[in-house]
């Protein structure tokens, strides 16, 4: 798991690229469920399927999530 990119690294690859992904796609639709939104990753690049977890957990630790379990969706909350 590449927190960074460096020169052996796939750009599209890393945790970073990954939630700049997720992040455009949260602002566009404010509010989406966490399946639709991992299905928009694997469409857009299926390597990078397992760092979507990292990638949100980035964007939480950020504050520019929220999760909410009951209804299994997340929200863009950044400014």
């Amino acid at each position: 798991m590449l927190l960074l990119p460096n020169k052996n690294a796939h750009p599209d690859l890393t945790i970073l690229s990954v939630s700049a992904f997720l992040l455009s796609t949260l602002k566009k639709q404010k509010v989406q469920a966490y399946s639709d939104l991992y299905s928009k990753l694997v469409s857009h690049e299926e390597r990078a399927s397992y760092l979507f977890e990292a990638a949100l957990d980035l964007l939480f630790l950020l504050g520019l999530i929220q999760y909410y379990p009951k209804n299994d969706i997340l929200e863009y909350i950044g400014k």
